[in-house]
């Protein structure tokens, strides 16, 4: 992780806002099934997409914070949000798994970017 983390990780000080994707199980899952060298760099590009899991939004600045307004709120009764939930991120591990079926063998694994076979300016990427 620490040589990724080196050769790959953005430098994101200069920004505001930051929307990416939720932190949650599946997302984690997927991202170690690439870390462990079990799928390519664009199964876990897909897989990232798989189900509508969600984005998370950061805000890291005192400028953007200063933007914020209260405008109102709707109570989400869990009773039905949680099933959506559930169903979306069921959806998208089954899929995940048919995906894991699918050797890449021209895809971009880990052990491509360890061997230094790929730069972070690599077009594939």
């Amino acid at each position: 992780m620490e040589w990724l983390r080196k050769h790959f990780l953005l430098d994101i000080s200069d920004y505001d806002v930051i929307i990416g994707y939720r932190a949650d199980d599946s997302y984690f899952s997927f991202a170690r099934a690439f870390v462990n060298n079990e799928i390519s760099l664009e199964q876990l590009s897909y897989a990232m997409r798989l189900g509508k899991l969600g984005e998370q939004i950061v805000l890291k600045s005192s400028r953007v914070f200063s933007k914020i307004e209260f405008l109102e709120y709707h109570i989400a009764d869990s009773a039905e949000y949680y099933v959506k939930r559930k169903n979306r991120d069921e959806e998208a591990r089954n899929a995940f798994f048919k995906e894991l079926e699918r050797e890449d063998m021209e895809g971009i694994y880990i052990r491509d970017l360890l061997r230094g076979e790929v730069s972070i300016h690599d077009l594939r990427l």
